[in-house]
């Protein structure tokens, strides 16, 4: 069975994990999910940024812990390069330390997600990244997303 033709125009999510069942779950996740969107996997930094700058993706969903480049680096480093303007980069770490969410925060990150990532939650936080015109309604009236008042944490 073949996946449907995604539009041209499609978002793109890009996942960087360097673990390759955790990639490979959500990778099979969110393009079920997220059907009309082009999600795309690597498994490291340095190949998710060239990656990135190729694509321009929607969201990134990014482990911070990663060999080579690191979460931190990762984003700094497509920020600087200009490539990817307005790129939502949404943290995945098994770190939840008060550091690493202030660093988080300094780095402009669009969300903090715990690892193993919660479903539920995951598509609380990516389907307005994706979708904006889905955005449920306490996003439209400014209230705090879902993500932001429970376990998880948005550096924001």
């Amino acid at each position: 069975m073949s996946a449907p033709p995604v539009p041209s125009r499609a978002p793109v999510l890009l996942v960087i994990e360097d673990d390759t069942d955790t990639r490979q779950a959500l990778g099979e996740y969110l393009t079920a999910l997220f059907p009309t969107a082009r999600v795309l996997m690597s498994e490291s930094g340095e190949a998710g940024l060239e990656l990135a700058q190729r694509t321009r993706p929607r969201v990134v969903l990014l482990d911070l812990r990663l060999r080579g480049i690191h979460g931190f680096e990762f984003a700094e480093r497509l920020r600087r390069s200009g490539s990817a303007p307005g790129v939502a980069i949404v943290a995945l770490t098994g770190d939840m330390s008060p550091a690493t969410l202030m660093k988080a925060e300094a780095a402009g990150f669009t969300a903090f997600l715990r690892k193993p990532a919660d479903m539920d939650r995951l598509e609380a936080v990516l389907r307005p990244l994706l979708d904006p015109g889905s955005a449920p309604d306490h996003a439209r009236a400014g209230e705090a997303p879902p993500w932001k008042t429970s376990g998880d944490a948005s550096p924001s």
